[in-house]
């Protein structure tokens, strides 16, 4: 059933960025008088097609992975000189027809992301868990309980705002420059870094350094026959005290018991409003190199840890459009750092993870997650096509950038190259996120 429903969300979030992509191209080509031949959302076989009143031809083709725009006087052996052709028109008007495309994505994120803004949703605030011992946070003097108000000249409110700001600096060394809130005052912390997480694979950025989510300590799952089960831990106690140390969040639990270096440990448990002792021996595990009992978490938050946000309409399309440009910027700033190998290219991914996320945001997020894994993705489809890669939008404006600034044409020679290389960037491309995609989900 949810390989179904990864499926279902793979394909609709695929149509509508690429239908939004070439409604982009489409509309400013007619807007400057140019005839569209053919308008497709996906690839391959004709599943349905039909003409307008202009004789464009629609198509939906078989392979959700793409779509185009044909225009006319776009290819050799187009009427190039008749006025409603591509090749016809002036440079600064191909121009735009080619932008149309991502900026057309980017306005859907600032759309969706209004629209998202002004609903409102509860999420996980910047606010810190249980900081990790001998962690870069700890050493530079972090403490449970604070709330991290900016990051270098980023303000954040919210976790993923405070990861997007630390993406920023992977693969660099030097500090990194917290402003937090403690209980008594503001205060400056210096996180120190040297060339952080290059060529690895970044999960929760904050968690890398020692900043821990806080979880509260319920037990979600307690696994058969393991030390837990053993001594009578069920699914959602909550965990109280462990030899006699109050404990208040997941991550102390780990920290405890590794502490305990396999040692008898006394467990204080509420169990349906009822207080209970149990004793529990863990057992050290060679894969994870750590002492574990058998247990995971619910994933229940803290309610401190929660901030409901909403905007009204004014305050979330500048918030929305903030939001779009620094994603943007990111995009790009992520895509160099992968090629100058500051980042690891195991980041890349392709349609099997898309389709895992607009699976798993349809089951666990619902809608406004789904919409908000759009808004990004439809930001990401308008970054890749303004990369300079020949066959790409990006590609295309630097080959007429080119031909403007020497007066005349590429050779046909060069050209042909110049496309053969970049088909086979972009397959090679592809080629190496599903084989990230593969890795990831061990097939």
């Amino acid at each position: 059933m949810n390989s179904l429903i990864y499926i279902i969300g793979f394909i609709t979030l695929i149509l509508i960025i690429t239908a939004i992509h070439e409604a982009g191209h489409y509309s400013v080509a007619r807007f400057f008088k140019v005839t569209i031949l053919d308008f497709s959302i996906g690839m391959g076989r004709s599943l349905k097609s039909w003409k307008d009143k202009a004789e464009t031809e629609f198509h939906l083709r078989i392979l959700p992975i793409g779509g185009f725009v044909k225009m006319k006087g776009e290819e050799e052996g187009d009427d190039a000189n008749s006025k409603d052709s591509f090749a016809s028109k002036k440079y600064y008007q191909k121009v735009l027809i080619l932008l149309a495309g991502p900026f057309a994505n980017f306005f859907l994120a600032i759309i969706i992301l209004t629209g998202l803004n002004i609903y409102g949703n509860t999420s996980l605030s910047s606010l810190a868990g249980f900081i990790d011992k001998d962690s870069p946070s700890f050493q530079a003097g972090f403490t449970k309980g604070d709330v991290i108000l900016k990051i270098d000249s980023y303000k954040v409110y919210t976790r993923s705002e405070a990861q997007m700001a630390l993406s920023r600096r992977l693969g660099e060394t030097g500090d990194i420059t917290f402003l937090v809130r403690s209980k008594e005052n503001e205060k400056i912390l210096n996180v120190s870094i040297k060339n952080w997480l290059q060529g690895e694979e970044p999960s929760d950025l904050l968690k890398n350094l020692g900043i821990n989510i806080p979880i509260k300590p319920i037990i979600g799952k307690v696994l058969k026959n393991s030390p837990a089960e053993n001594s009578g831990l069920e699914t959602d106690d909550e965990i109280l005290a462990i030899d006699n140390q109050v404990v208040t969040s997941w991550s102390e639990i780990k920290s405890n018991i590794n502490n305990n270096l396999g040692l008898q440990s006394v467990f204080k448990v509420k169990r349906n409003e009822e207080i209970i002792y149990l004793s529990v021996v863990p057992e050290f595990s060679d894969e994870n190199n750590e002492y574990l009992i058998g247990i995971s978490a619910s994933n229940k938050v803290s309610q401190e840890a929660l901030i409901y946000q909403r905007e009204n309409p004014l305050s979330a399309f500048t918030k929305a459009s903030v939001q779009t440009y620094n994603v943007v910027g990111d995009s790009f700033e992520f895509l160099y750092k992968m090629i100058t190998g500051y980042v690891s290219p195991k980041n890349l991914g392709g349609p099997v993870m898309i389709g895992q996320f607009a699976g798993e945001s349809l089951i666990y997020g619902g809608f406004y997650s789904f919409l908000l894994l759009i808004s990004y993705v439809s930001i990401g489809l308008g970054v890749i096509n303004l990369v300079p890669i020949p066959i790409l939008d990006g590609g295309q404006i630097v080959i007429l950038t080119i031909e403007r600034l020497k007066g005349s044409p590429i050779s046909p020679r060069i050209l042909d190259f110049t496309y053969r290389f970049g088909i086979s960037a972009v397959v090679l491309l592809m080629v190496f996120a599903f084989m990230n995609d593969i890795s990831r989900i061990g097939v």
